[in-house]
């Protein structure tokens, strides 16, 4: 090219990024400038107007958040890519399903694109990676260096601005309301996202949420990016932010290469840090490699690599200063954190950090990705098409086969749509089928298990075997970063078989239908059509089973109950699951705030009350007002709540619940809130907490034995698991002073009496096995139902959901017949 063209190109260059307006332009203040926050609105018409303004960026809507707002993704690369960028999709998608051969595989991966996920704002509090989507975006759009027009030339930049919308607006309107008063870092008094809370990055493979559904699609059926970053804030005090390598353990299920991979990018951060001279960069604590349910976690369990970083954190954009005096001397593995080491090697000395800072560092990371993704492009393509075959060709497990004669066949059903949602291929045998002396009928579904995703669908179909590691061959044993144990057939109660050898059956693409209507019981979706049924006047009762019978043979005539749900002023996750839960099985419910339980009177306004997870302490005092309130997470920073969020039922309502009961009320609590009844009506049982006796469960499947002949245990299988995080176990002490007035305890469900550990890890399962973990407690002409665990939790353990659900119907059922 000669210099008359190079001038010309160089002009033409000027006049597009001159017409490409700057981040500061269109907000009015600089993304990272303290005290400031732009919201959805400015963020979405910034991509739009980058969009109009240039060829480099091409931005589609591609779903839209449970509150309605339109989810963003926008495409950047060169002008050319993005005018093929459907080709680029294409290739992407033949070699991360494995479709081409060997040859093939390498001319597309030669030609094809890398493609590179970067998000921000999952968890809205966590403000800084929105604020930098600005620079992000503005950089890729006008940047001519010799780096960036590479990364153009060779990757295709997938960037999700904002992944939650909804808590993005909270968060900031929240903020702005209290910049300059002393509530300006007060804690928002709501989940940031419905349901969920910061729970929205532990639902990414149930994917109950809308958000998590879209996010899916794009990854796991459409786009098939190579690298997927995940961006969050909060690393352990003082480093400034984490980086791969993760801590241990390994999930022996995600494919090594993969996780090299993910090693060799989190090294290509960590390089850029050191030239660039930034310091507090941390690496393997913390945040380990065993958890299946993470947005940067499943992905490598498709073999794609899944980053996170987590860059330090202040209250909003709120900046603090911090001096090193007041560190603390090690990080949770011990490693000093003032003296350099192999996973910390130059401290961070302390200084003032605001969002400006953690968009500075943030940068660095994305230009690391992107770099190393630009000059491996053809390797990483070529990579997702050998996992792929390597997953297709495995011998065993041949399948894993749902039979068609399930206990909930609904249940199974949703299994199997959930499954297909994040990628799994999933058959239909079309006629009945033999392996072995076995034969399966016609409607089961076969899993293969030589597909692309294998990884992915041997951990959810397996039971984890969590590794007890200790500090030190005679030290504390590690705590797990999350839970341990997710095997899907157990945690929604779904026989799953893993079939070893080779067969022959007929089979067809099994479809994403959902479960037909059923007043089956033993099926979640009955409670569906009961709610439908009720709503639209019909009579309905059940016999002592629980099925729908006709009124002479019937025990109980079903009534619409009046549910509340208690909610605390600040938000609690479990009850958002709650909420969750009772809208997907159309209960109707009215939400009961601190005022309106001490105010009393709530029996017959109400037939049952649920208490979702949370301590006696919080739920009588919630956080008192003019107390500092840790921030989550964040390990830097207090504030003080505004007053109308402060305060909980108090002494007069826990009194009210105790009437409530006495008059014939149904109180129904989970895990923690278990302690208020026990402790202050009080019931005669005895608690094994978690921690007593050793025992410890850390996100595990449990089994446990159900009395079926007891009418909680409607429709529920004698053998069952629960999830438990932690969990309550309970020594039944049947007293003659609480037999008297029908104030008796009846245990419902019980841990197995040996080999309590289904899938995770537990500790001290003596102290647990044959204890009770569900009790029905009379007490007055009510009755307090008592569950040592979260039936609900995450909306995941779809196994128990009729156990909370046929306590809400029964709280408001006629007893018409007495049982035989």
């Amino acid at each position: 090219m000669g210099k008359i063209a190079v001038l010309a190109l160089v002009v033409v260059r000027a006049l597009v990024a001159g017409a490409v307006p700057t981040p500061s332009e269109h907000l009015g203040f600089t993304p990272g400038d303290d005290r400031k926050l732009a919201d959805y609105g400015q963020v979405t018409s910034y991509f739009r107007r980058l969009a109009a303004a240039s060829d480099r960026i091409r931005v589609e809507e591609f779903g839209t958040s449970a509150e309605g707002k339109p989810m963003l993704v926008a495409f950047l690369s060169s002008e050319e890519n993005l005018r093929k960028l459907e080709r680029w999709r294409e290739i992407s998608a033949r070699l991360a399903k494995g479709e081409a051969t060997a040859e093939e595989a390498r001319k597309l991966a030669a030609e094809g694109k890398a493609i590179v996920w970067i998000d921000s704002g999952l968890h809205a509090s966590e403000v800084a990676p929105v604020q930098h989507s600005f620079d992000l975006a503005y950089r890729m759009v006008t940047g001519e260096d010799a780096e960036t027009r590479r990364i153009r030339e060779k990757v295709i930049l997938m960037q999700i601005p904002v992944i939650n919308p909804d808590g993005l607006d909270w968060i900031v309107h929240w903020y702005r309301e209290n910049v300059g008063t002393p509530y300006e870092t007060a804690p928002l008094p709501r989940l940031y996202q419905k349901y969920a809370g910061h729970d929205n990055n532990r639902d990414w493979f149930m994917l109950n949420l809308p958000e998590t559904r879209h996010v899916s699609r794009l990854l796991y059926q459409e786009w098939f990016p190579q690298i997927v970053y995940n961006q969050h804030q909060s690393p352990a005090f003082p480093a400034r932010i984490f980086v791969p390598p993760y801590a241990e353990p390994l999930n022996p299920n995600i494919p090594a290469a993969v996780m090299e991979g993910i090693n060799t990018i989190g090294s290509a951060m960590k390089e850029r840090f050191a030239r660039e001279g930034k310091a507090g960069v941390l690496s393997y604590t913390g945040y380990d490699a065993w958890w299946n349910g993470g947005l940067r976690s499943v992905p490598a369990f498709h073999n794609m690599h899944g980053i996170l970083t987590e860059t330090a954190l202040n209250a909003y954009a709120t900046p603090g200063n911090y001096d090193q005096k007041d560190f603390p001397a090690r990080f949770s593995n011990g490693v000093p954190t003032r003296e350099p080491s192999v996973f910390y090697q130059k401290p961070w000395m302390g200084g003032k950090w605001g969002v400006r800072n953690a968009i500075d560092y943030m940068l660095t990371a994305d230009f690391a990705i992107l770099d190393l993704a630009s000059s491996r492009s053809e390797q990483y393509l070529m990579k997702a098409w050998e996992t792929a075959r390597a997953g297709m060709e495995m011998a065993e497990p041949y399948a894993y086969v749902a039979p068609a004669d399930q206990w909930d066949a609904s249940a199974a059903a949703d299994m199997v749509r959930r499954l297909q949602l994040g990628g799994v291929v999933a058959k239909r045998a079309k006629k009945a089928f033999r392996v072995g002396e076995r034969e399966y009928a016609a409607g089961s579904v076969v899993l293969p298990g030589g597909q692309p995703f294998r990884a992915y669908l041997v951990d959810l179909m397996e039971p984890q075997k969590y590794p007890e590691l200790k500090t030190g061959e005679n030290g504390p044993t590690k705590r797990p970063y999350d839970v341990t144990g997710w095997t899907l057939p157990y945690n929604m109660g779904v026989k799953v078989e893993r079939v070893k050898d080779r067969f022959v059956a007929e089979l067809e693409e099994a479809g994403l239908e959902d479960a037909p209507a059923t007043e089956d019981h033993r099926q979640n979706a009955s409670f569906v059509s009961l709610a439908e049924a009720l709503a639209a006047g019909r009579e309905v009762y059940w016999d002592a089973k629980g099925a729908r019978v006709g009124r002479g043979v019937a025990l109980y005539e079903l009534r619409a109950p009046k549910l509340a749900l208690y909610e605390p002023s600040l938000s609690n996750i479990d009850t958002g699951w709650t909420q969750y839960l009772l809208e997907q099985y159309k209960v109707p419910f009215a939400g009961l705030n601190n005022a309106a339980v001490a105010a009393g009177g709530l029996y017959p306004r109400y037939d049952a009350i649920i208490l979702a997870s949370q301590s006696m302490s919080s739920i009588l005092h919630g956080t008192r007002f003019g107390e500092a309130v840790s921030r989550e997470r964040a390990g830097e920073g207090h504030s003080v709540q505004r007053p109308e969020y402060t305060g909980g039922i108090g002494a007069a309502g826990a009194a009210a619940l105790a009437e409530f009961v006495r008059g014939g009320g149904t109180l129904i609590a989970f895990d923690a809130a278990t302690e208020l009844p026990v402790e202050l009506f009080p019931l005669p049982v005895r608690v094994r907490n978690a921690g007593s006796s050793g025992y410890y469960s850390p996100g595990a499947l449990l089994r446990m034995d159900v009395d079926t002949e007891h009418p909680l245990a409607m429709g529920m299988p004698a053998k069952a698991y629960a999830f438990t995080t932690g969990g309550k176990a309970w020594d039944i002490a049947l007293l003659d002073e609480f037999n008297k007035d029908e104030r008796t305890v009846k245990s419902v469900a019980a841990y197995a009496s040996k080999d309590v550990l289904a899938s995770g890890w537990l500790s001290g399962e003596k102290a647990v096995a044959g204890k009770s973990l569900l009790v029905e407690a009379r007490f007055g002409k009510g009755r307090v139902v008592l569950f040592g665990f979260r039936p609900q939790f995450r909306a995941q353990s779809a196994g128990t959901f009729k156990l909370i659900l046929n306590a809400v119907y029964l709280a408001a059922a006629k007893q018409v017949n007495q049982k035989p």
